[in-house]
């Protein structure tokens, strides 16, 4: 059952399921799968139990864009450094209601509490000397966690559609300007792996927002690729490009992919894509598509938790 989005900011007050701002998060499900996206966007749903990955992922940034952060704030490489890894060692880590301390566990021996520390020291040890530089905004703040919003020429339900999301750096490098994102993985930092940032719907995003909303003649993204082994963290930089006419196609199909969620929204109708069920390893709610109509929103309540996802939410400068 669709819950009521009609509150939500990203969302059409008047039409239920009608979203009008969407970040790479929401327009990439919505692309890949409408029933995915409608119980993960529109109803919010989760698994109950965290992807490693995805904890893992969200602390490496942090850590990382603290330590860009202090340097920006003129502290010492070593002062930043401790401040990063004071941000791993905090938050992952709960204190239980007996008082007691309990760290993060995972069953993955590539990405946990241990090789997350690992991976974020030896990343600001070898990249002390960065020859990507942090942009400073024209309000004199590091380019650094930045939100951005911003309309295209489409209209859903008589109002216009909205870009938005939150880059994680801008970065001067060899006299050109380009965004970076950082990127977490268990396979190798080879040509092929960072040939699938293109064409992608994220650094497409990326790009044109850096463009528009912060008007620099950015070129695309430096993805910042980390190789988490057990024992060992490789890193490796690879450039993914956009011209001028692959931006505007792709901003083109966004348009289209919008139109296309307002089609099933006033239907209520969200259709699952059945070729893409074994995308990623196999999508978390390929259980749930598989079984009865009329079990799955009991299945869905036994074995996820709720989250909304609100593409419109500020964490940075904007």
């Amino acid at each position: 059952m669709i819950s009521d989005t009609t509150s939500r900011k990203a969302f059409s007050p008047e039409v239920p399921g009608l979203q009008f701002a969407f970040d790479s998060v929401s327009l990439g499900l919505l692309k890949e799968c409408p029933r995915k996206y409608q119980y993960t966007i529109l109803e919010g749903w989760i698994p109950a139990l965290e992807s490693v990955h995805l904890t893992f992922g969200l602390h490496y940034h942090k850590a990382i864009e603290i330590y860009d952060h202090k340097r920006a704030a003129d502290l010492s490489h070593d002062d930043a450094v401790d401040a990063s890894v004071h941000y791993c060692l905090t938050a992952t880590i709960t204190r239980l209601p007996d008082g007691r301390w309990r760290p993060w566990s995972s069953d993955d021996p590539n990405k946990n509490r241990a090789t997350l520390l690992r991976s974020v020291v030896w990343y600001l040890e070898q990249f002390e000397e960065d020859s990507a530089r942090t942009l400073l905004l024209n309000n004199g703040k590091p380019a650094v966690e930045l939100s951005f919003r911003f309309e295209i020429p489409y209209e859903v339900s008589g109002q216009r559609a909205m870009l938005c999301g939150h880059l994680d750096r801008l970065v001067e490098f060899n006299s050109q300007i380009w965004a970076m994102d950082h990127k977490t993985s268990k396979y190798s930092l080879s040509p092929e792996w960072f040939s699938m940032f293109n064409p992608d719907n994220q650094m497409s995003l990326y790009t044109l927002a850096s463009q528009i909303v912060y008007e620099q003649p950015v070129k695309g993204v430096i993805i910042s690729g980390a190789q988490i082994l057990v024992n060992f963290t490789r890193f490796q930089r690879g450039f993914t490009t956009r011209h001028r006419e692959e931006l505007d196609e792709w901003l083109e199909e966004a348009g289209w992919y919008i139109k296309l969620g307002e089609a099933y929204a006033r239907k209520s109708f969200w259709p699952k894509n059945d070729k893409a069920c074994g995308h990623y390893g196999g999508c978390s709610f390929r259980s749930i598509c598989s079984s009865a109509p009329a079990m799955r929103d009991t299945l869905l309540q036994a074995s996820f938790t709720r989250k909304i996802w609100d593409p419109l939410e500020v964490r940075g400068d904007v």
